[in-house]
């Protein structure tokens, strides 16, 4: 659970009680829809995975500076999970950091180094995770593609590589922010970037299935893909003519973004030996319970205090406040997944049904002599 007390007592030492009984408020109803529409962690049997675009997180915002309540709101979210990529973290870690402080001692972080050049907009990858249900498996890295890979260029915000181990099963990530370039579904850039990484990552762990020395590789591609449409989208074309799957659980899902109609976030598997298994996906409407689409007068005290020059010339608040919203938690919903870790059953069963196997060889063996 995280740590509510500081930021609720900031409040109030700052004669903001009023804001701290509706900080409160929220967070219950929040609460209440989180446990209503994600499935309970649990320590063995299963591993919430999710991916999350944070909008700019860590930067000095046009419409202000985030909130120390929006970081609780954050945190209570991603407390629901146990393994959480994050794209667009800024290159100012103390929102980041801060965030970690109210989620508790037990949750850890790895994140890049930012991405040079304007294209980069000075972002990181992060991943988030409950140190006392996931480890991190010793493999980090950002993505370098070959030449002959891509032939235009390296994507402007590197592709960050990361394993971990949990339960029975070791996963290695791969989160992207995929380049966005025209509001439309086939911009080639972005179509060229996704293939050539679903392309490169493909073919290395094909390779890794014939050398590895023990369990079989498994890539998880995850993050803000920047695709527009389920079906006839060339950037998610693009996946499955790599060998990528979008598990069946996310193809029932409507769209992560504020509009719920477009498909920028996905979880996608190159999984040879199909050791990966899904039961349930979703995506979480924070804004059915906080900073709802109507809600511009209940967060009046909240702008003010977050953006009090930008607000006051504002000419049409309503609209002030469905852009504001976004720099508080972001544009996008988190999208999420539920993993199956737990396979001692089928590995003991296993066991089983070699022993018998092996005995009807030996009978065999025994008649024929």
């Amino acid at each position: 659970m995280p740590y509510y007390k500081g930021v609720i007592d900031e409040l109030l030492e700052a004669g903001y009680s009023a804001g701290a009984k509706e900080v409160a408020d929220r967070l219950l109803r929040l609460r209440t829809s989180l446990k209503n529409g994600i499935p309970q962690r649990n320590v063995t049997d299963t591993l919430l995975l999710a991916t999350w675009n944070l909008r700019e997180f860590g930067r000095n915002q046009k419409a202000g500076i985030r909130l120390p309540e929006s970081l609780l709101f954050l945190a209570e979210i991603i407390s629901h999970f146990d393994l959480v990529a994050i794209q667009e973290v800024n290159e100012n870690l103390a929102d980041l950091k801060r965030l970690m402080k109210i989620l508790g001692d037990w949750w850890e972080y790895i994140v890049t180094d930012v991405t040079p050049g304007r294209s980069g907009n000075q972002e990181r990858m992060a991943f988030i995770y409950d140190g006392r249900k996931v480890r991190f498996d010793h493999l980090a890295g950002e993505l370098v593609l070959p030449p002959t890979t891509i032939p235009t260029r390296q994507p402007a915000r590197s592709p960050f590589v990361c394993a971990f181990r949990t339960g029975w099963r070791r996963i290695t990530l791969c989160s992207v922010h995929i380049y966005y370039g025209a509001s439309s579904p086939n911009d080639p850039t972005r179509v060229k970037e996704i293939s050539a990484i679903a392309k490169l990552l493909s073919q290395r762990n094909d390779k890794r299935q014939k050398t590895a020395d023990g369990e079989p590789e498994n890539v998880v591609l995850i993050g803000d893909f920047n695709i527009f449409n389920q079906t006839g989208d060339k950037t998610s074309d693009a996946l499955s003519e790599n060998n990528f799957i979008i598990p069946r659980p996310m193809k029932k899902l409507s769209g992560s973004n504020l509009g719920r109609d477009k498909y920028f976030d996905q979880i996608a598997f190159h999984d040879p030996q199909k050791r990966l298994r899904s039961s349930r996906a979703g995506i979480f409407n924070f804004t059915d319970t906080i900073f709802g689409d109507d809600e511009a007068e209940a967060y009046t005290q909240a702008m003010e205090r977050s953006s009090p020059d930008q607000y006051k010339r504002a000419k049409n608040k309503q609209a002030f406040y469905k852009n504001w919203r976004t720099f508080q938690i972001s544009d996008h919903f988190p999208l999420w997944l539920e993993l199956k870790t737990d396979f001692a059953n089928a590995y003991l069963a296993s066991v089983l049904h070699r022993d018998k196997k092996k005995a009807a060889s030996n009978d065999q063996t025994d008649d024929v002599t």
